[in-house]
């Protein structure tokens, strides 16, 4: 199992909308709003570096009011 957080930087005066919807998603353990240069850090857990990606690109991307990404790929085994 591969455990990522990802940094979010969304429009402003989107977060709680945008946070809110992408709890949802079935990948998504844990959202929390940030203050500072990123607004939101999600904690994903994926099977496969592939089904990641898929998640990256094909779903979180997507949402409408995000600007920017920043992934990060925990090196815990656990």
């Amino acid at each position: 199992m591969i455990t990522a957080f990802v940094l979010l930087k969304v429009k402003r005066g989107g977060e709680l909308g945008i946070t809110d919807s992408i709890k949802k998603m079935a990948e998504v353990q844990d959202v929390s709003l940030l203050y500072g240069e990123y607004d939101a850090i999600l904690k994903i857990k994926s099977k496969t570096m592939e089904s990641l990606q898929d998640f990256l690109v094909n779903k979180l991307r997507k949402v409408d009011g995000i600007d920017k990404t920043a992934t990060l790929i925990s090196n815990n085994p656990t």
